[in-house]
């Protein structure tokens, strides 16, 4: 079988580091290809505008940008070697960040971007291109949290599954990871938890799907209709609980022109994560 791609986003960040102890576990997990692409956010120079500076500050630009890259590029490769990642790739896209990450990530397996400061689409670069990536690419997205992580992530799955499209999605991403995992277990939420919430048959197939991938399931249900507490915090306190290193997940959305618009249990589920987080939308 081929050898699936993961994609990272390399950056000048120290959340490049946090990327990177994501991407490498699962990349040796799945015997990946690992893609560095250098997502840059410094302003474009406009062929116009660049007519009208000095030739000497325009290629001041231009060397400082390729000498981040240089160095980026040594980082990366650095710490794939130490990781004991064989294939890797370097990327240096000059299409605007934005545009360049849901393109690359189209042609790739899985996307490893970080958790953002903030949930808001226009607010930052790293919160644009979890949502454009995530609404736009469709393909999976892997989200690394700020702090450190479980050295071998994925050993535990939890799947939040109330039985829609975007669950769906997420689940059939996630297989390959979870055919690999000691364990998985699935989050249900019962009628009256949400609009769609996964009822007593939902359990049944989702269980019968997976244990036919040879993937024995573990159920965790809970009713939230009656209680003061929203999905994404009832699924933060039971990853806690049970331990688990890797949520899956679907990731609910509106891309719209010139905007892309992320649903509240998703913000939420950004604002306060855990441990990573799989993604589809």
């Amino acid at each position: 079988m081929a050898a699936p791609t993961l994609l990272v986003h390399i950056d000048d960040s120290p959340e490049c580091t946090q990327r990177l102890s994501v991407a490498f576990p699962i990349a040796r997990k799945l015997g990946a290809h690992v893609a560095a692409a250098y997502f840059d956010n410094s302003p474009e120079i406009a062929p116009a505008v660049a007519a009208l500076m000095p030739a000497e500050a325009v290629e001041r630009a231009m060397q400082n940008l390729a000498q981040r890259q240089r160095v980026a590029e040594q980082a990366f490769r650095s710490a794939a070697k130490d990781a004991g990642i064989a294939s890797v790739e370097w990327r240096a896209p000059s299409e605007p960040a934005i545009d360049a990450a849901v393109a690359h990530a189209r042609c790739a397996d899985i996307t490893v971007l970080s958790q953002p400061q903030s949930a808001e689409a226009g607010s930052a670069l790293d919160a644009q291109l979890l949502a454009a990536v995530l609404l736009e690419s469709g393909r999976p997205l892997l989200i690394a949290p700020r702090f450190a992580v479980d050295a071998d992530v994925g050993r535990h799955i939890a799947v939040a599954w109330d039985g829609g499209r975007e669950a769906s999605r997420a689940l059939r991403d996630a297989l390959p990871l979870l055919v690999l995992a000691e364990r998985v277990t699935v989050a249900c939420l019962d009628p009256g938890a949400t609009a769609r919430g996964a009822d007593h048959a939902a359990r049944e197939r989702v269980v019968d799907y997976l244990g036919r991938h040879g993937i024995n399931v573990r159920l965790e249900s809970d009713n939230l209709g009656d209680d003061d507490i929203s999905v994404g915090d009832w699924l933060l306190s039971r990853l806690a609980d049970i331990g688990a290193d890797l949520l899956v997940m679907g990731g609910y959305g509106h891309p719209r022109w010139r905007e892309r618009v992320l649903g509240g249990a998703t913000r939420a589920l950004l604002a306060a994560m855990t441990v990573p987080i799989l993604m589809s939308h």
